[in-house]
């Protein structure tokens, strides 16, 4: 079971996340997928959602954080901690 400060530090964690570069969860999820090399079409089916919803995800954070693609959306993600 997870104490309160846990729970604290998970939400500030997520608070953080959602901060970053004004990503979304989602797109924060679909970033994570994309690092551990799913492609769209897997991300797709793990998140039960089209492969195009995954697309836009991908397209959004990357414009988000300032990336020429996803390959160093994933990276810059990473050497922030977001992912």
């Amino acid at each position: 079971m997870m104490d309160i400060r846990e729970r604290v530090d998970d939400r500030r964690a997520s608070a953080e996340v959602l901060i970053y570069k004004g990503l979304t969860l989602r797109e924060v999820e679909v970033l994570k997928w994309s690092a551990e090399g799913k492609t769209a079409a897997e991300v797709a089916i793990i998140l039960d959602v089209k492969p195009r919803t995954v697309n836009f995800h991908i397209s959004t954070a990357i414009r988000k954080i300032g990336a020429c693609n996803k390959i160093s959306a994933v990276v810059r993600a990473t050497k922030d901690g977001v992912i």
